[in-house]
């Protein structure tokens, strides 16, 4: 069986960090190696991880300082050896417990398939379930589909090839969040696949990423620029500045006045106008009714 690679960089989440690593025990696929980082957290989390990595035989490493998320993964993969397939997770989030054996079992089933995903459910800070994430469960050649929203499919919980990873080469450690980076990146090399199953639990707390809006503006700006000189970046380009409106209109209102051209170029949208509402200072009206 081939080896899958499973990361797990951790950044003070004490809370979370002992379930996460609990569900990776649980996996039924037998030929895993699991290397835990801990990016110098401020709380307990690297006990915590310390503590279960030697209980379940993972491997564990403490960072001096922090680096930073992107430099975090890029350092796991230079401690490991041979290997066939590369898997990373949150230390919030928690694996189903077949998830890695049925990921597998879709890459074998078609050869020169790059990577696959499955169905993530969101939960709260308590674990309570929220919901699946939305999922088009799309097989084929998505990139172009995802990049321009044509299609919906959780980008982050990937399984990925030794071959297409080695290609990758590697995160750009300017980015501030990595998921859509590598899918960017990694998509363009093959098909990707479905693979049937529950795969993620994704906790969403106040802590997440994905809550701060300048880091998400940041990131989208960088990875645009990435594929500057491509024949879709012109298309591209308006795509983002229309999502940066809506995203920067609460918090960041001078700079989502930039992108205003960008949006009207897309406005029977509905984030269009919830970004005039928001600019407006009616955002509980979009809290309310929009976001619904």
């Amino acid at each position: 069986m081939k080896k899958v690679v499973i990361r797990v960089p951790c950044f003070n989440h004490e809370k979370y960090v002992g379930l996460c690593l609990e569900s990776i025990a649980a996996q039924d696929y037998p030929h895993l190696e699991v290397i835990v980082i801990d990016d110098a957290s401020t709380d307990g989390t690297a006990d915590i991880a310390e503590g279960l990595c030697r209980r379940f035989g993972f491997r564990f490493q403490r960072n001096e300082r922090n680096l930073g998320l992107p430099a975090t993964l890029n350092k796991m993969m230079g401690l490991v050896g041979d290997y066939g397939f590369v898997f990373s997770i949150a230390s919030d989030d928690i694996m189903a417990p077949s998830a890695i054996s049925a990921m597998v079992a879709a890459l074998e089933r078609n050869p020169g398939y790059v990577g696959t995903y499955g169905d993530v459910m969101l939960i709260n800070a308590d674990g309570a379930d929220l919901g699946l994430m939305r999922n088009d469960r799309a097989s084929g050649d998505l990139f172009e589909k995802v990049l321009f929203n044509e299609i919906s499919i959780p980008r982050t919980w990937f399984l990925w090839t030794a071959a297409a990873y080695r290609q990758f080469g590697g995160f750009d450690e300017k980015m501030s969040m990595e998921d859509s980076y590598v899918f960017a990146k990694m998509a363009r090399l093959g098909p990707i696949c479905y693979c049937g199953a529950r795969t993620v639990s994704y906790r969403k707390h106040s802590g997440n990423t994905t809550a701060n809006a300048w880091l998400i503006y940041e990131a989208s700006c960088r990875l645009l620029e990435s594929f500057r000189g491509q024949y879709f970046y012109p298309k591209l380009r308006r795509l983002y500045g229309s999502e940066n409106f809506y995203l920067l209109s609460r918090s960041h209102k001078a700079e989502a006045w930039r992108h205003l051209p960008a949006a009207l170029s897309r406005p029977f949208r509905r984030q269009f106008w919830a970004a005039w509402l928001n600019l407006c200072g009616l955002g509980f009206i979009v809290d309310r009714v929009v976001r619904k």
